[in-house]
């Protein structure tokens, strides 16, 4: 059940106001190029953390394009030469990335590698890229060159100037297999936390949702604006604060517009979306902040997905399920 419950203040993503009878128990893992935390509140064996951990180490492995040795990786060396077989976990994701994308009229494409590496927004050194270079590779993210043969389990990149990247989908993901094979271990309540992408099992108690805080933008880290409540859901928050530079007075932030290759300009400044789908989630998240409040509200109502947003102007705009 999801009732998103405003707390006017405002967004990363937080637990509050937990009250269970057993000590809690929470390990931390740097992972996925954020800081992840695992928080079980059974009394039970710790060694269920220490495996969910480990798979989702093993998911890491395989779907970080920056390691050389990851199926991802090896799918884009492989970019108009030849398709690459892959496990069915791998590939049951990017072919849920590229149904999303097309669900999503692009709004979500898993295809901007190239241009995440053009932009550099990990690097310490930032610099605004060329306009024709990013027009250039604009003109080939086209999801259409994204070839998967199901029989084979291979994936095939037609077009040598587009890379994959899943990193708009992955956390949502990785959280919700965490928290499934928690509770296949008997784990009854649980939260998993992705750096913003947290999947909340079970219940904070009978009768009573999990109370999910999200990030004010202009506020330190655990000021929020709003919270949700969510039971065994996912709640995913793309915004603009997160990973931005400055050059010349003008502000960059990290969330690609697939359409023109620059950062998205709409009026979202911050946008969570709540759902039973954790890659469902995360991908909405991130077209809901390119498409706007009006386009995004029209796109989670026809998905039947919860959404919260702030907009530039200060307005808060709040969908239910």
């Amino acid at each position: 059940m999801i009732r998103p419950a405003l707390v006017i203040t405002a967004m990363l993503l937080l637990i509050l106001s937990v009250s269970c009878s057993d000590e809690p128990v929470t390990r931390y893992e740097f992972l996925m190029d954020t800081q992840c935390s695992i928080t079980v509140y059974d009394a039970g064996d710790e060694a269920y953390i220490d495996q969910t951990f480990a798979l989702m180490r093993e998911m890491d492995r395989r779907l970080d394009r920056h390691s050389q040795d990851s199926q991802i990786a090896r799918i884009n060396r492989s970019a108009g030469i030849c398709p690459v077989q892959v496990d069915g976990m791998t590939y049951s994701l990017v072919a849920r990335a590229k149904e999303l994308s097309i669900l999503t009229s692009g709004a979500f494409n898993p295809l901007l590698g190239a241009l995440s590496s053009l932009w550099a927004f990990g690097s310490p050194e930032h610099e605004v890229p060329d306009a024709s270079q990013i027009a250039d590779l604009v003109s080939h993210v086209d999801i259409g060159c994204l070839v998967l043969d199901e029989e084979d389990m291979s994936v095939y990149i037609s077009d040598p100037a587009v890379q994959l990247d899943l990193g708009a989908i992955a956390k949502g993901y990785a959280s919700q297999v965490a928290a499934e094979h928690l509770a296949s271990c008997g784990v009854e309540r649980a939260i998993v936390n992705l750096g913003g992408n947290v999947y909340c099992l079970g219940s904070k108690g009978p009768d009573e949702d999990w109370v999910v805080g999200i990030q004010n933008p202009e506020a330190p880290t655990g000021g929020y604006f709003a919270t949700v409540l969510c039971s065994d859901a996912a709640v995913v928050t793309s915004g603009s604060y997160q990973r931005r530079f400055e050059v010349d007075g003008v502000e960059y932030h990290h969330i690609l517009d697939p359409r023109t290759g620059w950062p998205a300009d709409s009026d979202i400044v911050s946008v969570s979306i709540v759902s039973d789908d954790g890659a469902l989630a995360d991908a909405l998240s991130t077209a809901c902040f390119v498409l706007g409040t009006q386009e995004a509200g029209r796109l989670c109502r026809s998905m039947g997905v919860g959404m919260l947003a702030l907009t530039t102007s200060g307005r808060i705009v709040r969908l239910d399920a």
